[in-house]
């Protein structure tokens, strides 16, 4: 990889946003769930900034997080970074790898699709292999052109057949679909939207490494809100759709396309979901090489890199088997790491209402999100394996951060 001289030397602003673009980009059908995200999230962008403003030296987000917290929060800092990015980036390898699939192949019409996991995995063993050479062998501003040149492609393409289908439902045509219009209510309502709005996170991996007294405030409020504007769109068009209408999110836009514009549509928009889960992919493993570089071991930045990519193969190969994804327990991870960035602010001396209110609101914010999905569930099983997986991966990442520094001061 890259030495810190050539790193420090900067990405242009634009660079940047599209980083943060595609790490939120698979997020772009969680349709009014975005909305909350935004909200929830805007104030984590706030926070930075606030301790960049503290911190104007530090090149990391553990370094920003250690400048109020201490080396403790610093490591813990990263070890939430590479466990929340690697989590992510397997789920977006196995979203491109179901991607790449041909169509499923079933005896039974109206049960579940079959897919050969085996070719599934190849597919996404692949992308992990090739997306990590890519950040391996190119410059940060190469590798950040690339995911943001994808990123930007990918979301255009749902962008375009958003609003195409948005047009076409408001001038009066009909879907061949018979369309219900009964959304969910209550705490099945407030757990779906929680669930997508985590969704988002992966947005501020630019601060993984950073150029010294920069900002990259605006880039990830302007990632996340373009991200929400776009999953949005998805979610009003599949409300003229018999697929999907009705619910709270987007996850069904490729087929409200084909409702209206045959297959073809269709498989162009699958198209474009392939570059931007290609570009967040990309822009995970990036952020995972930066936040590398940033640990205190005595392996050599580079081994541990590949170690985590091996790891993540791995990952990956198993949950295609066992029929589970981890993105919601990669986001988890992230929303803990947020929740540090918000304490390391709160040591920050308090400059205004919105810094108290922050410390007031946010915590409520952020157990509510992990809580209501849960009360949704009736705490079922399901609901409560991801939550347990990450706060077990969590207390791995804090006790690893205390031994470490233990050890260090020993």
């Amino acid at each position: 990889m890259h030495d810190e001289q050539t790193t420090d030397a900067g990405l242009a602003g634009w660079q940047a946003a599209g980083l943060a673009l595609a790490a939120a980009a698979m997020a772009a059908r969680t349709g009014l769930g975005s909305v909350v995200g935004v909200v929830i999230l805007l104030p984590i962008v706030y926070a930075l900034v606030r301790l960049r403003r503290h911190a104007p030296e530090a090149g990391s987000t553990a370094e920003l997080i250690g400048s109020t917290a201490g080396p403790r929060g610093a490591a813990f800092a990263v070890n939430l970074q590479v466990t929340g990015y690697a989590l992510l980036a397997v789920t977006a390898a196995q979203t491109f790898g179901l991607l790449r699939l041909p169509p499923p192949v079933s005896a039974d019409p109206f049960g579940p699709p079959q897919f050969n996991a085996w070719l599934w995995s190849l597919w996404a063993v692949a992308a992990i292999v090739a997306a990590a050479t890519v950040v391996f062998a190119l410059s940060d501003r190469l590798v950040a052109t690339l995911a943001a040149l994808l990123a930007a492609g990918g979301l255009l393409i749902q962008f375009y057949y958003g609003l195409a289908v948005v047009a076409r439902g408001v001038s009066g045509s009909v879907s061949e679909q018979p369309v219900t219009t009964e959304p969910p209510t209550g705490l099945a309502a407030a757990g779906t939207l929680a669930v997508a709005a985590i969704s988002l996170a992966g947005f501020e991996v630019v601060t993984t490494r950073t150029r010294r007294e920069s900002s990259n405030g605006w880039p990830m409020g302007l990632a996340i809100g373009v991200v929400a504007l776009i999953a949005v769109i998805a979610w009003w068009a599949c409300q003229y759709s018999g697929f999907g209408a009705g619910s709270l999110d987007g996850s069904n836009f490729g087929l409200a396309v084909m409702d209206f514009y045959g297959d073809t549509a269709s498989q162009i928009v699958s198209i474009g979901a392939a570059m931007f889960v290609a570009a967040a992919l990309l822009a995970l493993l990036w952020g995972i090489a930066k936040a590398t570089d940033r640990l205190d071991v005595a392996v050599p930045s580079d081994a541990v890199f590949g170690g985590v990519v091996v790891v993540m193969a791995v990952l990956a190969v198993v949950v295609i088997h066992v029929g589970w994804t981890l993105g919601y327990v990669g986001a988890l991870v992230l929303f803990a790491l947020y929740g540090l960035v918000l304490i390391a602010e709160s040591r920050i001396a308090d400059d205004g209402a919105a810094s108290w209110w922050l410390r007031l609101i946010m915590p409520i914010v952020f157990a509510a999100v992990v809580l209501l999905p849960l009360a949704w569930a009736q705490f079922d099983t399901s609901a409560l394996k991801p939550v347990v997986v990450a706060a077990a991966l969590i207390a791995a990442a804090a006790g690893a951060a205390v031994v470490g520094t233990r050890s260090r001061a020993g």
